[in-house]
């Protein structure tokens, strides 16, 4: 029986996964990272770096409903390797700065590089390939955000306290030149159409795949007038408001409560859980309303932050934080495979610009709001009330909106 070869379709899977891992590696972890060493190195107040980088994410924002249209005028391929130079290039730049105001140019520089490497660029990868078994492979390559925190911020971290800040941050973009740009180069650029396919690996109709004029893209005025496409917004920026805010501030509320064994372990928790949630999702979404899905995924995380407000024994801490983790990469996941089910395929990524677009500019003053609640309370019980409050109010929006 002769080999059959791999779908070009899983290449592509390999290589989103590659631009989600120094994506969120560079462009959502990192910041932490480099907050933290320049708060240290230059002696700079925390908030004067996080006013910088909440620019950054607001910038970043505004640029995510742009991506779109760079990718269908240059294609994937150009758009990504230009960005990743630019993530590179500014990530370089913010270890170089020596006053504050510099602070602004390097971070907005790199909300281009966050814009190219996020959520937008990856649906865009993958989509095209995938039908059946979208859920899965849109899945498998965001677990690259995951990895992002699992794998590239400690190694920025590790590299940063043995050689320096831009020796190590150096040796971390070295490593994404390595890897991802000849994956871009040799696994981008092409088609299901032009390998003679359909998506999924089927071969092609009578046509032999050839071309056929493509669906104009609707305008954005024409998608902000879809209800459905308003309730995935809607619930996914208020949720992800309530996920960074407990990302951020998660070990500055289990610190005092917690030894640094068992505060470590917390937090490994909580990001091994998001790897394993959004892997067992990804084998059964293709199968499930993805509307139901999220609306499970919140209900779940509503429940743990109502554990954690209540400042419950270290066991009930850790099961709260585990079962927290299950659902952050799903909530990343999941919007755009309800995009996918209630938008034209020619509208797709667009919708996904405009949901992360608007999830990221919200979320982008979580952790000040989140810290505001703190210092007023003295404590995160009331800012974990909110949290779950706002995972219950977009469960219920999310599935109001459900197609009967």
């Amino acid at each position: 029986m002769p080999h059959q070869p791999l779908f070009h379709g899983w290449k592509v899977v390999a290589t989103a996964f590659l631009v989600a891992l120094f994506g969120w590696g560079f462009g959502f972890y990192g910041a932490g990272v480099y907050l933290a060493t320049l708060a240290e190195a230059r002696g700079w107040a925390t908030g004067t770096l996080g006013a910088a980088i909440t620019g950054y994410y607001l910038l970043g924002g505004a640029l995510l409903t742009g991506v779109p249209r760079l990718i269908e005028r240059l294609g994937e391929r150009q758009v990504l390797l230009a960005g990743s130079v630019v993530m590179g290039m500014a990530a370089l730049a913010v270890t170089w700065v020596t006053e504050t105001w510099q602070l602004w140019p390097a971070f907005l520089a790199m909300s281009f590089g966050w814009a190219t490497m996020s959520g937008v660029m990856v649906n865009a990868l993958v989509a095209p390939w995938f039908d059946r078994r979208l859920g899965m492979a849109i899945s498998l390559a965001l677990n690259g955000a995951s990895c992002g925190g699992v794998i590239v911020a400690p190694l920025l971290i590790l590299a940063i306290d043995r050689i320096g800040f831009t020796a190590g941050v150096g040796v971390v973009v070295l490593a994404m030149a390595v890897t991802l740009w000849p994956a871009a180069i040799l696994v981008l650029g092409t088609s299901p159409a032009r390998l003679g396919l359909a998506p999924d690996g089927t071969t092609a109709g009578p046509s032999g795949g050839a071309s056929i004029a493509a669906p104009l893209r609707p305008s954005t005025g024409t998608l902000l007038r879809m209800p459905s496409l308003w309730s995935v917004m809607v619930a996914s920026a208020i949720s992800l408001f309530a996920q960074v805010g407990f990302l951020t501030h998660q070990v500055a509320f289990l610190s005092p409560r917690l030894a640094p064994e068992t505060l470590s372990l917390a937090v490994g928790l909580t990001t091994g859980a998001a790897i394993v949630g959004r892997v067992a999702t990804g084998f059964v979404i293709d199968r499930v309303d993805p509307r139901v899905a999220m609306a499970v995924t919140l209900a779940v995380q509503t429940a743990a932050l109502v554990v954690l407000a209540t400042m419950p024994a270290v066991p009930a801490t850790l099961a709260a934080c585990t079962a927290y983790g299950l659902g952050v990469g799903n909530l990343i996941t999941l919007p755009s495979l309800i995009l996918r089910r209630e938008v034209a395929p020619a509208a797709f990524t667009a919708a996904v610009g405009l949901v992360m677009a608007g999830s990221q500019v919200t979320y982008a003053f979580a952790p000040l709001s989140i810290g505001l609640l703190h210092d007023r309370f003295a404590d995160y019980a009331a800012a974990w009330w909110l949290c779950a409050g706002l995972d219950l109010a977009a469960a219920i929006l999310v599935l109001a909106r459900r197609r009967r």
